[in-house]
C-alpha cells in the first residue's frame, strides 16, 4: 500500500477561542482556576463570578475563553494512547518565571500530581 501524500494548504482556523466545560458547580470551579491559575474572575462579559450561577466564564492571556457549564455530565480530561500511554486533553501553558509559584499553588490546595517536582524536558 502507498503512503498517500497530504498536500500543505492554509488553515481556515486561526485559532482555538472557547473550551465549554461541564462542571457541577461552575463558580466553585473558576474558583479553584482562579486562586490556582490566577485568573482575572473580572474579565469577562459575565464578570463577577456568582455563586449558584449555571454558568462561569474565564479569559486566558491569549483570549481563550473557559466556559464551565452547570452539569452533571462529566468530561474524560485524559485518555490511553494505543500504545497505552496516559495523555491529558487539556495542557496548559505557564511563563518559565512562574511555574514555581503554580506549583506551590497546587501543593497547597493538596492537587493530585504525577510528579513529586517540576521536571525541565525543554518546552
Amino acid at each position: 500500500m502507498s503512503e498517500q501524500i497530504i498536500e500543505k494548504t492554509k488553515p481556515f482556523i486561526m485559532d482555538l477561542m472557547t473550551l465549554y466545560l461541564p462542571a457541577k458547580d461552575p463558580y466553585l470551579t473558576a474558583k479553584w482556576y482562579v486562586d490556582i491559575f490566577g485568573f482575572d474572575p473580572n474579565v469577562s462579559d459575565h464578570s463577577p463570578l456568582k455563586p449558584d450561577a449555571d454558568l462561569v466564564v474565564l479569559e486566558t492571556a491569549s483570549g481563550l475563553s473557559l466556559f464551565f457549564i452547570k452539569s452533571n455530565d462529566s468530561l474524560p480530561l485524559h485518555f490511553n494512547n494505543s500504545e497505552g500511554y496516559n495523555h491529558a486533553v487539556l495542557l496548559f501553558r505557564v511563563n518559565n518565571s512562574e511555574i514555581e509559584e503554580v506549583y506551590t499553588r497546587m501543593k497547597e490546595h493538596d492537587v493530585e500530581m504525577a510528579t513529586d517536582g517540576i521536571k525541565d524536558r525543554g518546552g
